[in-house]
């Protein structure tokens, strides 16, 4: 079967937009009828396949072909994953989850027509701003000079517990080349009017891999030695489990939910991360094992008792999570449960359902299946490997 599928839009529900909460306001506006949430969150996260994150190299570059690439670290030699791979991965959540806009679509030439659904453009103007751009920022990509919202979450690199974690044999990967949108039946709705969706990797069980480099060629034919259409990578072995830290400031109940639910999702949900989804690595399990909650209306009236400050840990963290923060503000709960209501988890939880489906080969079809099978749907792979 194909490695991966679509989210469809939800095209006759564009995002709804609206002004957002600035980071100076320290009392919501009585027009908000809503608490605005401030604190931090501990992130756990834990590999349940083998990950790997590395240094930024460009693509199809060259390498020492005896030596794996290695899992990037910091400047103290920690294994991370970085925070801005942490924040990509939750704002595309909530973007398909919670229904944003599209902030990275851009139309390929192949399909000779903007195919992306009105009202789903990008987000433009910083009064007027989705959900998951009022949570992550919003900079217009094209004008220098137009306003921009800086995000109200803030995501540190997340730490392995162990200094020297295990490690995976090491591995060649297989060619991930870039998309191919000119499949319109694969990257195009039935009727080939809008796009498809959001694109998501099936979880794997087991890793898809070659058995050496594989040179790039040159117009003659000959093979580059020295450049690679793979890698050779040694990843951090499944177990591998990492902390990190999410400051977030002045979050309306809507987006406390969305990021909190982001996070959650459903108990047999695992979210995709890092380098090479497309062979089955970067599986892993998010969780939250602190929540800090600040209130600073009463912060600044008080010397003494908790200072406005709130934390919640251990069964007190989990009783409150299950009821979708419910005893803290039932807006927060019904904001969770539209979430959760929405077509497109549904969608996302086939692709994102843990355990795997057993039995279920993923691998690209070849180019010769392209051919003879030039309008088959991703749903048509499914069989496609014994």
């Amino acid at each position: 079967m194909n490695p991966f599928d679509f989210v469809p839009l939800d095209i006759k529900h564009p995002p709804m937009r609206c002004t957002p909460v600035w980071h100076n306001v320290l009392v919501p506006d009585k027009r908000l009828g809503t608490k605005l949430y401030t604190g931090y969150l501990y992130l756990y996260i834990k590999a349940e396949t083998p990950i790997f994150i590395g240094t930024s190299i460009p693509h199809q570059a060259s390498q020492d072909p005896r030596e794996p690439q290695q899992h990037i670290q910091n400047k103290w030699d920690e294994y991370i994953i970085p925070g801005t791979s942490i924040k990509g991965l939750l704002r595309t959540v909530v973007e398909t989850v919670c229904n944003g806009c599209m902030t990275k679509f851009s139309p390929p030439r192949e399909h000779n027509r903007n195919t992306l659904p009105a009202g789903f453009e990008a987000c433009n103007h910083n009064r007027s701003l989705c959900i998951a751009c009022r949570l992550f920022g919003m900079m217009h990509s094209k004008k220098r000079e137009s306003a921009v919202f800086m995000g109200k979450v803030n995501i540190g690199d997340a730490l392995a517990y162990d200094d020297i974690p295990e490690f995976h044999d090491p591995i060649y990967t297989i060619v991930l080349d870039v998309p191919k949108p000119r499949h319109k039946a694969f990257y195009l709705d039935e009727q080939e009017r809008y796009i498809a969706g959001r694109k998501f990797y099936f979880h794997n069980q087991e890793l898809l891999t070659e058995n050496r480099l594989i040179p790039v060629l040159s117009k003659s034919g000959k093979s580059q030695e020295t450049r690679y259409r793979n890698r050779y990578i040694e990843p951090l072995d499944t177990g591998t489990d990492f902390g990190a830290r999410i400051d977030f400031a002045n979050l309306t109940a809507d987006e406390f939910a969305a990021l909190l639910y982001a996070i959650q999702l459903q108990p047999d949900m695992r979210h995709k991360l890092g380098y090479g989804k497309p062979m089955g690595l970067g599986s892993v399990q998010l969780s939250i094992t602190e929540l800090q909650l600040v209130d600073f209306s009463s912060r600044y009236r008080t010397i003494r008792g908790n200072r406005g400050i709130t934390s919640y840990k251990d069964d007190d963290l989990y009783d409150l999570l299950d009821q979708q923060l419910a005893p803290i503000d039932e807006q927060i709960s019904r904001h969770w449960n539209y979430f959760r209501s929405l077509p497109a988890i549904k969608r996302l939880y086939d692709i994102w359902k843990w355990p795997p489906e057993k039995n279920v080969f993923y691998g690209y079809p070849d180019p010769d299946w392209f051919k003879q099978n030039p309008r088959a749907r991703i749903s048509e792979t499914k069989y496609l490997y014994p």
